[in-house]
């Protein structure tokens, strides 16, 4: 690889599972944080680009405020310099087939809105929420009518480790939509014309930046699409297999700060 290929401009970076692991409490390592600043002192833009809402991102990334754009819910949302630039809506009958599928499954669901994720307190692994700036929490008659009179943009329905996507989205409402699981035991379903691939074309475009230049760095399936709208894709050591396959070069886990390696083999 040239020297000028392995200067990139951008770098997206997943959050969950790449650059912290909150279940078990990891957050940003000080590598990665360094190597942030570092690649943009250096004239890089970053993002972080995530299935988290623009919202309930930089609470989980401390040590991160400072970068140029935020990809949230998948693709479906764009954020640069505060202001959002780009909104894809799910449409209404996906998100209330998602509703009336997660109940009949009994599993936990949650829509991300404009400002805040409307959750149903229901479900075999519903975790430990409480109603805040963030969250609300609403029985499913409540939370029935504000799907019906509010946009969405990401809907997560989780479900015990190990369960198919098609056995969870089998009906054939599902099919114009993209669906991705997103960890062990969930997915998330975005508008059929939005991933994680097209919200980092989108900060791509705004900034002239071609294919070639941007370094996408994740571990998960959502973020595959990333993979290919960049010219170089990292996974890190704990993505799973098919994100690996799909990679051109993977980097050590979350544990070790494995994406401030990813950045400085390719930007710095």
């Amino acid at each position: 690889m040239s020297q000028k290929e392995q200067r990139k401009k951008l770098i997206a970076l997943d959050i969950d599972g790449t650059i912290i692991d909150r279940p078990k409490g990891v957050p940003v390592h000080k590598k990665v944080r360094k190597a942030v600043n570092e690649a943009r002192n250096a004239g890089a833009k970053v993002c972080l680009c995530s299935a988290r809402p623009c919202y309930y991102m930089q609470d989980a990334t401390e040590g991160l405020d400072e970068v140029d754009a935020l990809i949230g819910c998948s693709g479906a949302t764009v954020k640069v310099d505060g202001k959002y630039i780009y909104k894809l809506a799910i449409p209404r009958e996906q998100v209330l087939a998602c509703f009336e599928t997660a109940k009949r499954l009994d599993m936990y669901m949650s829509f991300a809105g404009d400002e805040r994720i409307y959750v149903c307190k229901k479900g075999p692994v519903y975790p430990p929420l409480e109603n805040g700036k963030v969250f609300v929490i609403l029985e499913d008659e409540e939370l029935l009518k504000v799907l019906n009179t509010m946009d969405f943009y990401c809907a997560f329905i989780f479900t015990r480790t190990g369960v198919k996507k098609k056995s969870v989205f089998s009906d054939p409402v599902f099919d114009s939509a993209t669906i991705h699981k997103s960890s062990s035991n969930s997915f998330n379903l975005t508008n059929g014309e939005a991933n994680k691939g097209t919200g980092v074309l989108k900060v791509a475009e705004l900034w002239g930046i071609q294919k070639e230049d941007i370094l996408a760095v994740g571990n998960d399936e959502n973020d595959i699409p990333m993979f290919e709208a960049a010219g170089t894709g990292v996974a890190v050591a704990n993505a799973s297999k098919d994100v690996k396959e799909a990679s051109d070069w993977i980097a050590p886990g979350v544990r070790k700060g494995g994406a401030a390696e990813a950045i400085r083999r390719f930007t710095l």
